[in-house]
């Protein structure tokens, strides 16, 4: 994966980007692993400012939150966010759920959400596509939707990441892109919360609308 626009020193060992997202220029990240399990990515790296990174409290929910600004950093209660703010940037964190950003080039707005089993049985991912349509009225046709690298069979009994691509083309979701990575198969890339036995960090998925 090609970085959107790496500034200098960025490279293959602290994020990889989407070439469905980077052909739109839109600043995002999804951090690889490292030595130090807690240790934070460097931002700094894709041009974003920590003190304007808005991040979802992730309780393997269904429910989307609108962000207006920075103001509030930490979303209680939701696995998705969305936002038209330029300069604020979404995260959420994982190590086996799958990453689904989202963005609507024309408005424009963006989305990060979280969804791994239990967010994709409650179809998450549905719930976010019509946030679009409730807010910007962004027809699901004029979405780009990309699934990170995420844990899949054989190494889960539940292969989620397909049913987010079932529930997305449900809806007309046409610019659809799964990475058709999995976080197990690769432990010197990426965390794996279940191959890892639960001892493991998370990665960071980015994006932002740059200001």
């Amino acid at each position: 994966m090609k970085p959107w626009n790496a500034p200098p020193g960025t490279g293959p060992r602290s994020w990889e980007f989407f070439p469905s997202l980077t052909a739109k220029k839109l600043p995002h990240g999804f951090s690889l692993r490292t030595s130090v399990i807690d240790r934070a990515p460097p931002l700094a790296d894709l041009g974003i400012d920590p003190d304007r990174v808005v991040e979802a409290e992730q309780p393997h929910g269904d429910r989307i939150a609108f962000v207006e600004d920075a103001a509030c950093r930490l979303y209680s209660g939701v696995d998705g966010l969305l936002t038209e703010c330029r300069g604020v940037a979404l995260k959420i964190r994982v190590a086996d759920c799958a990453a689904v950003y989202l963005f609507d080039p024309e408005i424009p707005a963006i989305g990060l959400v979280h969804s791994g089993r239990r967010g994709s049985e409650a179809r998450i991912v549905v719930k976010a596509i019509e946030g679009f349509r409730k807010r910007w009225s962004t027809p699901a046709e004029r979405l780009i939707v990309q699934i990170s690298p995420c844990i899949r069979p054989p190494h889960y009994e539940v292969d989620f990441a397909r049913q987010i691509r079932e529930q997305a083309r449900s809806l007309g979701v046409r610019s659809l892109f799964d990475c058709g990575t999995c976080t197990a198969c690769h432990l010197d890339r990426y965390f794996s919360y279940r191959a890892e036995k639960g001892k493991t960090g998370r990665m960071w998925a980015v994006a932002m609308l740059a200001p």
